[in-house]
């Protein structure tokens, strides 16, 4: 049995392989269509005007019509945060995001961790669960790849330290 943590570091083609084998009657458009509900395309990250942060409540809010407590509570964050930060994205960025397809898609489970910056996680999840390079998540994201190259490495070092500290914990 796979556990939540072993779930989360599968790529999208592997889960639905999973899930259709053990759910064979469930149609595999279905499966991605729930997949897709429960994470944000990257493709929304495509431009220079919002934050990480500003495209993830701005793409919840109006391309998910979620509340802003429900992303609030999706993200780990106060629904005062979140209000600020989707007014801040919509006087940055009025229209609204086209819907684009997109090759990956980032769980939104990945932005609860509070460690690690909204940058940051995209940054660790793109390259240690996609497999992608500096360079690849960079042109996707639109940043400059020494900018990923020093994000993802202070994620992984925040990682690491968080990780040290809670077995220290466990073992008192």
């Amino acid at each position: 049995m796979l556990n939540k943590e072993a779930l989360e570091r599968l790529s999208k083609a592997e889960l639905l392989a999973i899930i259709q084998k053990h759910l064979p009657s469930i149609p595999e458009s279905e499966i991605k269509s729930q997949v897709q509900a429960d994470s944000i395309p990257l493709s929304v990250f495509d431009n220079k005007e919002l934050s990480s942060l500003e495209t993830i409540c701005k793409y919840l809010k109006e391309n998910q019509n979620l509340s802003y407590h429900e992303i609030a509570v999706l993200l780990n964050r106060n629904d005062r945060t979140i209000w600020t930060t989707y007014n801040n994205s919509k006087k940055k960025l009025p229209a609204l995001f086209p819907i684009i397809k997109s090759e990956y898609y980032l769980p939104i489970s990945i932005f609860k961790e509070r460690k690690l910056a909204v940058l940051e996680s995209i940054a660790v999840y793109l390259k240690d669960s996609q497999g992608l390079t500096f360079h690849e998540i960079a042109v996707l994201l639109n940043r400059n790849d020494r900018t990923i190259w020093t994000v993802y490495n202070r994620g992984k070092k925040k990682w690491s330290i968080k990780l040290k500290t809670s077995f220290t914990f466990q073992l008192y």
